[in-house]
């Protein structure tokens, strides 16, 4: 073992390069994988923390008094052994008009909602910036800490509200952590105001909705209670459960989790096949002195546990490495993410991920290096020793005809030579290049898709409006439906179609025609294909008794084009006709689509209130929004589309810059292999190099013929990885973006990304195969004298 020990540290000590970096690769390799593990590991920690910690209700609903009982509601609630407390009733009014904030719009709604006392036990909201006074005193709003951040609002800040055509302001008092909307994606929001303070902003006549939490046990089957519910009472309000608020919080950094998880997999292999490549070659370099080692009486498994020490100790030093350089990462974008939530003492065990990530590569860095090192337990001692180590390559007709193609450079035929030669380095090499091509292609081409939503809103289930006209009818002369069409109508020169439609709610029924679930859905009185909506299967809904189901809804429930649905929708109970399945990123997955004419057999009253215009490209939008509320005043406001809002912007944001980080991984994996490889290859080939310098051929002229085969090793590697790429991307991110309702992701190629990719890859790698190549000015004339 005495004797193992020297040796290893013999090698180690004079391939220092060689395994710096399959070192730095191993590095590279777990600090990818234990962030994404971790990450996935602990991404739901911070959110069931605070909804926990605060004691925040698994279930919101949110009703006009009007129509349900509050007072029944609260003790058929409080009565049920599974319920752990019941909240008072809230207060609340919609802010549909957007924001204003020192003269700007903030385009986004608001659920202005009364804090009260109860608030203080169940439903809890924690001050994170602000004073806390128990409750926002007269005239001040409490405001989710996202806003800070979103929108640049500050304490002390002034706040506009239009509510029933008059503004009224709020100064902002204190930024909360509200365990039900800690995503930025809701919208509306919820924010707070004094006990007693809506009589002050709205008529008494319009106060009719309320909220009630209903929080329960530990362990109790959330599902199974909700249709307890429904079996027992009538409700005819809305509800949010808590799978909504946990899907919203964590449902991009699960995206982007994944993400990392897929391409650290990918590194993991191209570090395995890095080290084969490393052990084959060193003991190809070996041949002789495995001999001579043999002859002393080394065993064959002796010479296998010779080199399996050397990258058994190599990965002892980097992994360890790898991994505390991501604990400060996972660190430190942990702290990004709950920062705004203001978890006290927020302590998580990367302890598992961490041992999972080491345990996962050390046995596989252990596998390939004994498989790889087998071959020397089987070298001959007396073979090894009267023979040289460096093979003769195979020349022939072709060869020869290459180099007699005096029309291309003698430096490209003699790459061009040396890279077919070695039909096993051509394969590794080949893998390596095809596979790193594949994954910075895959990561501008994604990025694209993710920065062209505006453009292509109608694949992310978005129509194509660019703004978006709310018709107010709270104000007491409002607009009639086709005043406004025929006044929109005369902006012939800005807008290029108009799609009229208004939300509305429906429960999905069960068999016994119980309320099992409610989902929010578009009504439009167009022809849904004016607007550029598609399906991924079936058609648009046009009969009255048609309706289509976005993919979320329609795989809980295992509908399918054709299937028919009992809804409880306007008062009434109605069968609809599955037409078609959609894919909508804005709802998660959830919702519906109605054409007018079946709304209009259910509620001849029904009216559209919003409008999406749909703007020729020479428009100039923020001025034309301008122009509208100039010119209407009080009776509409105008909004953005939703793919411009400020969170889902942040999610795009968020998305490139994972895959940049990715893809500046790969970059610095092909200029480790890149060097690695050269440099192994002037090793094992130092007879060559010094016939060729025999020939006349000066350290330069080498130099630019590794040069030629690192470029030429890089164009096949381009010519395989990009059609993968193409083929591949789309597929994997229909799988990562299912869960957010993306069945079929909008994949763009970005064709100049992609060219500037490959271009820097060559750059980078052609400078990694000339600095390596320095090697080739040791080679001398004395090496002969060693064979």
């Amino acid at each position: 073992m005495k004797s193992l020990l020297l040796l290893n540290s013999k090698y180690l000590i004079k391939r220092k390069r060689a395994f710096v970096l399959v070192g730095l690769s191993l590095i590279l390799t777990i600090l990818l994988l234990s962030i994404a593990l971790s990450l996935l590991r602990i991404i739901e920690q911070p959110f069931d923390i605070t909804f926990n910690n605060q004691k925040a209700s698994e279930i919101l609903l949110l009703f006009d008094v009007r129509s349900d009982d509050k007072d029944k509601l609260v003790q058929w609630f409080s009565n049920q052994e599974e319920v752990w407390g019941v909240s008072e009733p809230s207060p609340f009014i919609m802010v549909n008009a957007p924001l204003i904030h020192k003269g700007g719009e903030l385009d986004l709604s608001v659920q202005l909602t009364e804090h009260h006392s109860g608030h203080l036990v169940q439903d809890q909201i924690r001050i994170l910036k602000g004073k806390n006074t128990g409750h926002p005193n007269h005239g001040e709003i409490w405001l989710p800490t996202h806003f800070e951040g979103n929108y640049g609002l500050q304490l002390g800040d002034t706040l506009g509200l239009n509510l029933n055509g008059e503004l009224r302001e709020l100064k902002i008092s204190a930024f909360v952590v509200d365990p039900h909307y800690l995503s930025a994606i809701f919208n509306p929001t919820r924010a707070w105001v004094a006990p007693g303070e809506l009589p002050f902003l709205a008529p008494l006549s319009e106060l009719n909705n309320t909220m009630i939490g209903v929080r329960l046990k530990d362990g109790v089957d959330l599902d199974a209670f909700w249709k307890h519910f429904n079996a027992s009472f009538d409700y005819s309000g809305k509800s949010l459960q808590h799978p909504l608020f946990k899907r919203a919080f964590t449902s991009v950094y699960t995206l982007l989790g994944a993400v990392l998880l897929i391409f650290s997999l990918m590194g993991l292999l191209i570090s395995l096949l890095i080290i084969k490549h490393t052990v084959s070659s060193h003991v190809f370099s070996d041949h002789r002195q495995i001999g001579v080692l043999k002859g002393v009486g080394f065993t064959p498994g002796n010479m296998v546990l010779l080199y399996l020490m050397q990258l058994g100790i190599l990965a002892l030093i980097a992994l360890p490495l790898g991994l505390v350089v991501s604990w400060f990462v996972v660190r430190m974008v942990v702290n990004w993410m709950v920062e705004p939530m203001g978890i006290p003492n927020f302590t998580y065990n990367l302890s598992g991920p961490i041992a999972l990530s080491f345990g996962i590569v050390f046995l596989l860095v252990l596998l390939v290096s004994f498989f790889s090192a087998r071959k020397a337990g089987l070298v001959k001692p007396v073979e090894a020793i009267r023979n040289t180590f460096q093979k003769k390559g195979n020349s022939g007709g072709r060869t020869s005809r290459a180099f007699s193609s005096l029309w291309l450079p003698l430096s490209l035929v003699l790459g061009g030579r040396l890279l077919s030669s070695k039909k096993k380095n051509l394969v590794f090499m080949g893998l390596h290049m095809a596979g790193i091509v594949f994954v910075i292609t895959f990561c501008a081409n994604i990025s694209n898709s993710f920065d062209k939503i505006h453009s292509d809103r109608t694949c992310w289930g978005f129509d194509n409006a660019d703004v978006v006209v709310n018709r107010k009818s709270s104000i007491i002369l409002p607009l009639k439906h086709g005043e406004l069409m025929e006044m929109l109508g005369t902006y012939k020169d800005e807008i290029r179609s108009i799609s009229p439609f208004n939300y509305s709610n429906l429960f999905i029924l069960s068999n016994e025609n119980k309320a099992i679930k409610e989902i929010q859905g578009k009504v439009y009185s167009n022809a849904l294909s004016k607007t550029g909506l598609g399906n991924i299967k079936g058609n648009h809904p046009v009969a009255p008794n048609e309706l289509s189901l976005c993919i979320g809804t329609a795989e809980e429930f295992n509908k399918g084009p054709g299937d028919s649905v009992a809804v409880f929708i306007e008062g009434q109970k109605k069968v609809f006709t599955i037409s078609g399945i959609y894919q909508d990123v804005g709802n998660l997955g959830q919702g519906f689509r109605l054409q007018e004419k079946a709304m209009l057999g259910l509620n001849p009253l029904f009216e559209p209130r919003f409008y999406g215009l749909e703007l020729y490209q020479n428009a100039d939008r923020d001025a034309f929004r301008s122009q509208l509320e100039e010119q209407f005043g009080e009776t509409i406001q105008t909004e953005l589309s939703v793919e411009e809002r400020k969170a889902m912007v942040s999610m795009v944001m968020n998305v490139r810059m994972a895959v940049l980080t990715i893809s500046l991984f790969f970059v610095l994996v092909l200029v480790l292999i890149i060097y690695n490889n050269q440099n192994s290859y002037i090793q094992q080939h130092k007879i060559s190099f010094v016939k060729l310098k025999s020939l006349g051929f000066t350290s330069k002229d080498l130099r630019m013929v590794l040069l030629w085969k690192t470029v030429l090793n890089l164009g096949l590697g381009v010519s395989i990885g990009i059609p993968l790429s193409l083929w591949w991307s789309p597929k994997i991110m229909n799988m990562l973006t299912a869960d957010i309702g993306l069945v079929r992701f909008p994949f763009i190629p970005y064709p100049i990304g992609m060219v500037m990719a490959i271009v820097a890859l060559f750059v980078l790698g052609g400078t990694a195969a000339w600095f390596a190549g320095s090697a080739i000015r040791k080679i001398n004339f004395r090496i002969i004298s060693d064979v």
